[in-house]
């Protein structure tokens, strides 16, 4: 059961200062008479004009602000008939997905249809400045009245997102949020309990590195979606993936069919969200792959430790610490072997130093950049390059 996180080569960017477009309407307090220009009537005996028409940008901002305050009403205000299940199918999806702030940008305007980009982020008190964002074309009219919703132009990174085309249907944890489309309703009941546990288990990883998570998001996908979701994952090896929205925190996807007991799901979604409590909200460098995915999978294993794994027999004798990052096209067993490595490197910090000190090494190089040789003078006490003679021969005396 392994995941795919994406090296940085192919990691989407997201975000993007995303702010709603509003027009200002100056009024004169002053109005002068035609026939004597010299003479000044006061403003309220001047005749009353009528009210401009709101604005496509001001329409979408109302629309926006609704969303967010839960007005489906006021959201659906400037949707034609035709089209009202579908943003309803996208209100409901949004609050199951506990949205925190929406916002629309105009991008390009033509004779009947506009394109724009609908910044969002979930379950945060705060939202960044960089949010992410997706891709829409509309159709309006000439009172902008929203007559349809179509594929844009140009899709962001992110798209299309699970949410996006409504229709998904949720169960709500204690500390989760699982989206599935209808097709695995069924499922639902059984991978919310899992995630709620999985969740508990990661709520101590994300506090050692100060990136404690309101809540974490679970989509499950069928054979057709998982090949379409956020661009799709074309790595056979694959089972569930982290995906970044920036410092928005991540989202996870996981494949069920691929995965055929509770075990197995526990796993996969525990070390997922290790990747949402370890680096969510932050970019990894590519360098750090063998700890990023050492330190997912010591928390998707937990409680169990290394030697107690499936690791243990997929692990091969080391020659450094740090191991190079995966190539594009890696095998079965290089794969294995490599995450088995992360894995008991992780194992080895764990046992020289303490979890609470290997966690700190974490949150110095993963979260704040800092170098290796001066994350481990500052967490261990000396550097690097003893730790990784000290974890090579440990991990030398695994291998049986």
């Amino acid at each position: 059961m392994r995941d795919f996180t994406q090296p940085p080569d192919r990691v989407r960017q997201v975000g993007g200062l995303v702010l709603a477009a509003v027009l200002a309407i100056t009024v004169a307090v002053m109005v002068t008479d035609p026939g004597d220009p010299t003479r000044v009537i006061p403003a309220g005996a001047a005749p009353v004009a009528a009210k401009p028409a709101d604005s496509l940008a001001e329409i979408l901002t109302a629309q926006a602000a609704a969303l967010t305050r839960g007005d489906q009403a006021g959201w659906l205000k400037p949707v034609a008939p035709a089209l009202q299940k579908r943003y309803r199918d996208l209100f409901r999806s949004l609050h199951a997905l506990h949205v925190t702030e929406v916002d629309y940008k105009i991008t390009e305007r033509g004779k009947t249809t506009v394109e724009v980009e609908l910044a969002y982020c979930f379950s945060q008190a705060s939202c960044p400045k960089e949010k992410p964002r997706i891709a829409q074309k509309l159709t309006v009219t000439t009172s902008n009245v929203i007559t349809a919703l179509a594929e844009p132009s140009h899709r962001t990174d992110l798209q299309p997102t699970p949410w996006e085309a409504g229709g998904l249907v949720f169960a709500q944890g204690k500390r989760v949020t699982v989206g599935a489309p209808p097709a695995l309703k069924s499922r639902l009941g059984e991978i919310v309990k899992i995630a709620d546990r999985a969740a508990a288990v990661n709520d101590r990883f994300a506090a050692y590195v100060d990136n404690r998570q309101p809540r974490y998001r679970l989509f499950i996908a069928t054979d057709r979606l998982w090949r379409s979701w956020y661009g799709g994952k074309a790595t056979d090896w694959a089972v569930g993936y982290m995906q970044p929205l920036g410092e928005a925190g991540a989202d996870v996807v996981i494949n069920p069919s691929r995965l055929r007991t509770t075990e197995a799901l526990r796993e996969v979604i525990q070390h997922e969200f290790g990747h949402v409590a370890t680096i969510g909200g932050v970019t990894s460098r590519h360098e750090d792959m063998w700890l990023v995915e050492g330190v997912a999978e010591y928390i998707g294993a937990q409680p169990k430790r290394a030697a107690d794994t499936y690791n243990r027999k997929a692990l091969r004798r080391p020659t450094v610490l740090a191991a190079r990052p995966l190539r594009d096209g890696a095998g079965d067993k290089e794969v294995a072997a490599f995450y088995a490595q992360g894995h008991f490197a992780m194992d080895c910090l764990v046992t020289a130093f303490g979890e609470p000190r290997a966690m700190e090494f974490v949150r110095l190089r993963l979260r704040l950049g800092t170098e290796l040789d001066e994350a481990a003078r500052s967490v261990f006490g000396t550097d690097f390059r003893h730790v990784t003679t000290t974890c090579v021969n440990w991990m030398g005396h695994q291998v049986g």
